[in-house]
């Protein structure tokens, strides 16, 4: 056969069988043809009005849509073959650039010149304002497809308003569908949205942009055809992005949302499905052609192209190709193809767009005022929502799409409890870290995160449940509570605020008005911070001996000294004193104390005692003596009693001192704070405020020139204390943090270290530390407050939040739990509250101990020296005395104890009772012989019986006779 008559023969044949002419590759249409492919396209237009009618159709798409255009017009046209119709398609596509209109308008009239159009269907995502003139001007028939997510992001614009949405992410699987979602803003979405295409390769992956993202978004949602959702959650779950179920919402763009692998991983998520037996119905197709495969632009594609087969070879008024030349001048024609149009038979798969739902209703406000609306065609499916799970699906469906319509299938959708990142620093006792409390490790969660615990974890738990929102506590990487660098950038908890890392922030914020600028501040939650000082309770040096210390050694040896002088002063004066008792027996005849050296140091020590030494010397020398003495005695103890108390109640009251300006004028205690903390900064505030002043007031006083006797430079009125506290702080060398701080106050025993800090954390330490007190007043009173973005939608609901836990005295619960008063009962009393311990005045009773024992050891030394005596007295032979009785000689006999009982033989004569008289009263033997006064009364008169018979013993030996003598008184 001839080869020109084989390539005719198979030109023909694609002609007949619906080749499709494409002009346009990449970016632009070709047009321009040699002769020979004139020649074959003639050809090919001849025989195909010679063998069957044909249908032109011209596609305008956007670049970004070509790719899968391509894709999709391909297998619609094989699937058109295999219908073995009698109209075939012959379609051209035009490639719209958006920034050379006048290229696109050339490659269009090139198509309508040489190969004409029946139909023109507009697949862009605006309108092209210049073709769509010329084709309506012209009487093109034209129709306008509407987006393809367009329904699936209605549909999911509505749930998320059901659930309450404010921060949503939309992952979409190739930037056509991306392009598609962002021209949806231009309609608008009920929530905030951040637009991801999971297919960009030049930029950051996505993964990396949402882990850094912040602040964190409510829900997520991935819109991908069902072999796309696999590799995109794989990515997700490698990221750590996929922790929380419920935020998370697949979004099925096809029927095999059954190839999704993960189900079991995803339970609780939310996923929306297409059903594919109910599409191929409304398409009149088989259920297989919507399985593998299947998009939803190629089964719209198809059941328009069949509609408009079907009406083309129904109906002879249905268009036929229009020809034009667009550099020659052409009358316009009629609207008679743009009518044809209306009676058009679409399947159920396909149908308009509501009016509600025209996006040219919005977007006419837009691009041209001048706009005429067009309806657009979009394919009608159900979408059903609902969440994985191991029910049945009829207990998971939680609504589904019908018409444009989210109906519920349950009563409400409960938003997804939301999520929140809130910032907070370690701080005692606000926020801190779980630890061990012999090692101090940290101690870890199940899932190796550090616990939280403190005053603000206890509030953050119960904004949670009042509010029902989940969260995560974030710490600063970078600094503390937030100060802000030269270059005006903050660091801390505020710099993560800032920056959107965190949502909001609940830790020992003061409410400074630098931070004011860039974050708000909520009402306080706690209005009693400020400064003060701790310093530890000095340890009080217990002494056994204690009130020995009252006087000085001096003074005791002087005692000492003078009693001993006294002593012997009695006992010289009472030796040599011719009056006294022992030198003058006459006019003492009755038993007297004799002051010998022993008895006179008796005297003098029992003087101190109450009972006094007992009976003073006759003479008139040792009586002054002894009430010198005695005058002597009761000062000395009065002024010892007077010392000692005075002397325990001012060791009980000493404390150092007593307020910053007594720490100021000090100098023995030494004095920090924490480094860079916020107390540091209020000392260099106020040295920069009083150098200020100081400033100010020498540039007045010096520039004064009329009343310079009222500004003197040294009369300056303020007193310049901070300046001095700085630099003893400086020398001091701050401590870099609070714990450091306490430790160094508590091992200075002696109260020689102060540490100046919050007055919160001071009260907290102290309540468990009983080494520390909290010296003077709080000053630089500030409130804690909540901080929130600037402009955060959370700042009214968390402000009548904290005004209703106010008002529940919650706040006053949790400063019960952690300054507890009550544990302070547990330490132990101190000096001022106990009295005098038995530390203090041990000495006293170990004294008496001591005594005690001398007197025993004396004891033994007596009944040993008696006993010695006794045997010396043994050794002297007795003599037989004179005047012997009856007993008596007895008595004598036995001294060899031969006879012991002899005493029981021989009874002793009963002895005569004899009367005698005791010896004289001192008066009586003070006026011996002379006659008394009258007033003075000697006695009764009566006889009294002698001395021996009275008990009195003499010093001097009586004789007989005188032994018996009795006087009368």
């Amino acid at each position: 056969m001839d080869s020109n008559y084989v390539q005719f023969y198979e030109l023909s044949k694609d002609c007949l069988f619906g080749n499709r002419l494409i002009y346009g590759q990449h970016l632009q249409l070709t047009v321009r043809m040699d002769r020979t492919n004139i020649v074959r396209l003639w050809l090919c237009i001849n025989v195909s009005l010679v063998t069957a009618k044909e249908l032109k159709i011209t596609f305008w798409v956007e670049p970004v849509q070509r790719a899968e255009f391509e894709t999709d017009i391909a297998s619609v046209l094989k699937e058109l073959k295999t219908l073995q119709l009698d109209t075939r398609i012959s379609d051209a596509v035009v490639q719209l650039s958006r920034t050379d209109d006048q290229q696109d308008m050339d490659s269009f009239c090139e198509i309508l010149g040489s190969v004409g159009s029946s139909v023109i269907i507009d697949l862009s995502y605006s309108r092209w304002s210049h073709g769509y003139e010329l084709a309506h001007t012209h009487g093109f028939a034209y129709m306008r497809f509407d987006r393809i997510m367009r329904p699936f992001l209605n549909m999911f614009a509505d749930f998320m308003r059901q659930k309450q949405a404010n921060n949503v992410v939309m992952i979409f699987q190739n930037s056509r569908d991306t392009m598609e979602a962002m021209k949806q803003l231009m309609t608008g979405y009920p929530f905030r949205a951040l637009i991801l295409d999971a297919s960009d390769k030049q930029s950051e992956d996505f993964v990396e942009r949402l882990v850094r993202l912040r602040p964190a978004p409510n829900y997520y949602a991935i819109f991908a055809r069902g072999a796309a959702m696999n590799g995109i959650f794989e990515r997700v779950n490698m990221g750590n992005l996929f922790q929380r179920p419920t935020e998370w919402h697949f979004v099925f763009l096809d029927t095999r949302d059954r190839v999704f692998k993960y189900k079991q991983q995803v339970e609780f998520s939310t996923r929306f499905t297409l059903n594919a037996r109910a599409i191929c119905r409304s398409m009149q197709m088989r259920d297989l052609y919507c399985g593998s495969g299947f998009t939803l632009q190629r089964a719209l594609l198809l059941s328009v192209l069949r509609s408009l087969i079907d009406s083309a070879e129904m109906s002879p008024e249905f268009p036929e190709p229009v020809y034009l030349n667009c550099s020659s001048s052409i009358e316009a024609g009629g609207g008679a193809a743009a009518k044809s149009l209306e009676n058009v038979h679409w399947n159920n798969f396909v149908g308009y767009v509501p009016s509600s739902e025209d996006p040219y209703t919005t977007e006419a406000l837009i691009e041209a005022s001048d706009e005429e609306s067009v309806p657009h065609l979009t394919f009608v499916a159900n979408i059903s929502a609902g969440y994985y799970s191991s029910e049945h699906e009829a207990k998971t469906d939680l609504a589904i799409w019908v018409s444009g319509t989210l109906r519920l299938l349950n009563e409400t959708i409960s938003p997804t409890r939301r999520f929140f990142r809130i910032g907070t620093a370690e701080s005692v006792p606000w926020s801190y870290y779980r630890r061990n409390p012999n090692t101090g490790e940290l101690i870890l969660s199940k899932s190796g995160a550090p616990i939280w615990e403190g005053y603000c974890i206890d509030f953050i738990k119960r904004l949670a449940e009042k509010l029902n929102f989940d969260y995560e506590i974030v710490a600063p990487v970078q600094g503390h509570m937030g100060e802000r660098n030269e270059r005006g950038e903050w660091d801390g908890v505020i710099g993560d605020l800032v920056s959107g890392e965190t949502d909001l922030a609940i830790a020992a914020l003061k409410m400074y008005s630098e931070r004011e600028e860039v974050v708000d501040f909520l009402p306080p939650y706690y209005e009693q911070t400020g400064i003060s000082i701790v310093m530890r309770k000095p340890i009080r040096r217990t002494s056994l001996f204690k009130f020995m210390t009252v006087l000085r050694l001096e003074v005791w040896l002087s005692i000492v000294a003078a009693l001993v002088g006294t002593a012997l002063m009695i006992w010289f004066m009472d030796k040599y004193s011719p009056y006294s008792s022992r030198n003058n027996r006459d006019a003492y005849p009755y038993e007297c104390r004799e002051f010998t050296l022993r008895e006179s140091f008796w005297f003098a020590l029992t003087s101190f005692t109450p009972q006094g030494g007992g009976e003073a010397p006759k003479a008139v020398s040792g009586r002054l003596l002894v009430a010198a003495y005695w005058l002597f005695v009761v000062l000395m103890l009065a002024t010892f009693t007077a010392n000692l108390a005075a002397f325990l109640t001012v060791e009980r009251m000493q404390t150092p001192v007593q307020s910053l300006e007594q720490l100021a004028r000090q100098s023995r205690i030494n004095y920090t704070v924490v480094k860079d903390s916020d107390t540091h900064q209020y000392f260099i505030n106020m040295k920069f405020a009083e150098d200020t002043l100081y400033r100010m007031w020498k540039e007045l006083a010096l520039n004064a020139s009329k009343d310079f006797r009222k500004f003197r430079i040294w009369d300056y009125p303020i007193k310049e204390q901070f300046g001095h506290i700085l630099l003893a702080i400086n020398s001091s060398l701050p401590v870099a943090n609070s714990t450091e701080g306490f430790k160094n106050v508590d091992a200075h025993g002696n109260a020689d270290y102060a540490f100046i800090h919050d007055s919160a954390e001071i009260k907290y330490e102290v309540t468990r530390n009983c080494n520390l007190t909290e010296v003077g007043e709080v000053f630089a009173e500030q409130p804690y407050a909540v901080a929130v973005q600037q402009g955060s939608h959370l700042g009214d609901e968390l402000s009548y939040a904290i005004l209703e836990l106010q008002k529940d005295r919650f706040f006053e619960e949790l400063k019960g739990k952690y300054w507890n008063q009550s544990n302070l009962r547990l330490c132990p009393l101190s000096d001022d509250q106990e009295g005098i311990t038995l530390q203090s005045l041990g000495g006293v009773f170990i004294a008496t101990l001591f005594g005690l024992i001398i007197a025993m050891i004396t004891l033994v030394i007596e009944i040993m020296y008696y006993q010695k005596k006794q045997k010396s007295l043994a050794l002297v032979t007795q003599v037989k005395p004179l005047d012997m009785n009856e007993f008596t000689k007895f008595a004598w006999l036995n001294t060899e104890g031969k006879d012991k009982d002899i005493t029981k033989k021989v009874k002793a004569p009963p002895k005569k009772p004899t009367k005698v008289t005791p010896p004289p009263s001192f008066e009586t033997a003070t006026f011996r012989g002379r006659k008394t006064a009258e007033t003075v009364t000697l006695g009764t008169g009566k006889l009294k019986p002698g001395a021996r018979e009275h008990g009195l013993h003499f010093r001097r030996d009586l004789t007989d006779a005188q032994s018996r003598i009795a006087y009368i008184e």
